[in-house]
């Protein structure tokens, strides 16, 4: 097992949050984890926010790339997702989306593949 510190922000931009359930799948050079929901007790995933969340999970190796999306239920499920870092044992990998992850917006997906930036 590895400890991994997940860290969500939210795009600012109108509509940007998401009651959905958000999950996410992290692929690495020696195995992948997830899908894990992040949740926990508070109001995650509003707009402008930075949202933290620490998971044990089975050690993946380098992290390569994540898998983030929602089942896009609740009322107004679609979210704007900025960037994800992950952190585990002082190195951190940074993903970037700037995108909607929506069924009424860009192509319509509600799940996204993002690849390690560094």
């Amino acid at each position: 097992m590895a400890r991994y510190e997940i860290t969500v922000e939210t795009g600012n931009v109108d509509d940007a949050g998401t009651d959905a359930n958000v999950h996410i799948t992290l692929y690495g050079s020696l195995a992948s984890a997830g899908p894990v929901k992040l949740d926990d007790s508070r109001d995650n995933f509003e707009q402008g926010a930075t949202d933290h969340f620490t998971l044990d999970l089975t050690d993946v190796g380098r992290l390569e790339t994540i898998v983030i999306g929602h089942d896009n239920s609740g009322n107004k499920p679609g979210w704007f997702l900025n960037r994800v870092s992950v952190t585990k044992d002082g190195d951190t990998a940074e993903f970037a989306a700037y995108r909607w992850l929506a069924t009424d917006e860009n192509d319509g997906r509600t799940e996204v593949r993002l690849t390690r930036q560094r």
